[in-house]
């Protein structure tokens, strides 16, 4: 399933994702264009690995309730975290969130 396997930071912000108008991409999209790229895209910098905290294990965690990610439609991608869910995530992973 999917799940949460380190902590990483945004280290460049969003950006046009261009595989979306490369035709040899398997992530191309005909509707992206340089007016309209469609898909955006962050750069990220590893920070710790942590042990895997699974998306059916966050939602069965009452403490993590209001948490967007746990959200009906929500992909778990990057997404902003608020503290108390980021310390309790951390926990949950075997880290210190006070460690990081």
């Amino acid at each position: 399933p999917p799940h949460i396997a380190g902590i990483a930071k945004v280290c460049k912000e969003g950006y046009p994702d261009f595989t979306a108008q490369d035709t040899g991409s398997k992530y191309f999209d005909p509707k992206a264009s340089p007016d309209n790229p469609r898909w955006m895209m962050v750069d990220i910098e590893a920070i710790t690995e942590m042990d895997s905290v699974s998306l059916p294990e966050m939602k069965a965690n009452p403490s993590l309730e209001g948490m967007p990610l746990l959200q009906r439609g929500q992909r778990l991608s990057v997404q902003p975290v608020k503290a108390e869910h980021f310390a309790i995530v951390c926990q949950m992973g075997g880290i210190k969130s006070s460690s990081i």
